[in-house]
């Protein structure tokens, strides 16, 4: 296993603490709808509008990592989820969350440049596990979020805010000590050459494939508790050991199982075995009637879902120039929470046609980005 440097250390805490932001929030909505009086919409809201402005906000912040450093920008940004951690743990007012959430949303943005600076510290053969690893913490932070809010909440709303606050506090002092000045390297390319570099067409191809994938993931993850609920009748404590057995059967996978494969087959067609074996998980769906059978299909997707990301983010990182590498990596974060915020919509109006039905658009999603992969030059 190759030896990875320690400066990857504050990037991946920063990876955890971004995506907590998101992850906290979702057993805290029944007591922000009971305390601030807010509707089922509003509520969801507080979920979609981080994503909305990490979409917005990526591209951007990646293109200044290019021109100012990535240690620059990604201090930026952690300064600016701080500041929103602790809005939100003080908020008087649900118009108070909504604009920290604004704030903690953009400075979450900062992932794409958080995933140049891997790209840019770590040599090929090091790559595949080092986005491994990444794509390991982000798969965490879903798991520990809600988990850790759900257990914190009985102190009180704020608590598991000021809990954020404090880590992402210790990850700024980690990025000030941790990451090296040396990396400080610029580009001043604009933004008219980002866009070209982004439609090349193995660069598209990727990009189109990323969302795909991401839209499936999320589609299916977001809704994952009323599926259960409406087709098995399973309890609140039943989908937690589940996604806990989803969270355990892919980090392990991604350790063990995509790096290796990686390095002997090439990122390339290991995101298209994860693409092939999410698609059957998918399809499995429309025909669970047991939950023996839904774990079958739970272990199939975490598996399938672990070998795509980072191998995929891999495969970006390698096609892009240096000096665009910044910009390219914001403008996937930002697809990335496009697909954030449309795949959980697209799952909700498909449970409320048919539950049975949640995979087959997620299905879709695989095969296209699976088809896509066909075409276009092999990676080295």
């Amino acid at each position: 296993m190759w030896r990875l440097p320690r400066a990857l250390l504050p990037i991946y805490a920063t990876t955890l603490v971004e995506t907590l932001g998101y992850t906290l929030m979702i057993p805290l909505l029944p007591a922000i709808v009971q305390q601030y009086g807010a509707s089922d919409v509003l509520s969801g809201a507080l979920l979609s509008v981080p994503a909305f402005c990490a979409m917005l906000a990526a591209p951007v912040w990646g293109k200044l990592s290019d021109r100012m450093g990535r240690k620059t920008i990604i201090l930026f940004a952690q300064s600016l989820t701080l500041a929103g951690y602790l809005m939100q743990a003080t908020a008087p007012s649900l118009l108070w969350i909504f604009i920290a959430r604004i704030i903690s949303g953009s400075g979450g943005g900062a992932l794409g440049a958080a995933e140049s600076y891997i790209a840019d510290v770590t040599t090929e053969e090091q790559r595949g596990l080092a986005f491994s690893l990444h794509g390991a913490v982000f798969g965490t932070a879903f798991i520990v979020g809600p988990v850790t809010s759900g257990f914190l909440i009985r102190s009180g709303l704020s608590l598991p805010f000021f809990v954020a606050a404090g880590i992402e506090l210790a990850t700024i002092v980690m990025t000030a000590t941790l990451l090296p000045s040396r990396m400080q390297r610029r580009s001043h390319t604009s933004v008219a050459a980002s866009l070209k570099a982004a439609n090349v067409p193995s660069v598209r191809v990727v990009l189109i494939r990323q969302f795909l994938a991401i839209f499936a993931i999320v589609c299916f993850l977001a809704n994952f508790a009323l599926y259960l609920h409406h087709v098995l009748g399973s309890p609140v404590s039943e989908v937690g050991w589940l996604l806990s057995l989803a969270g355990v059967v892919g980090g392990a996978a991604l350790i063990f199982v995509v790096s290796p494969l990686a390095a002997q087959l090439g990122n390339r067609r290991v995101a298209q075995i994860g693409l092939f074996l999410s698609f059957l998980a998918y399809g499995l769906l429309a025909f669970v009637n047991e939950l023996a059978l839904f774990c079958v299909a739970l272990i199939v997707w975490a598996i399938g879902s672990a070998m795509v990301e980072p191998t995929l983010t891999a495969l970006l990182s390698i096609r892009v120039k240096r000096a665009e590498r910044g910009a390219i990596m914001g403008v996937s974060d930002s697809i990335n929470g496009l697909a954030m915020i449309l795949g959980p919509a697209a799952g909700s109006a498909i449970i409320g046609t048919n539950p049975r039905l949640l995979g087959v658009l997620p299905a879709f999603a695989a095969l296209v980005a699976f088809a896509l992969g066909r075409v276009g030059r092999p990676d080295r």
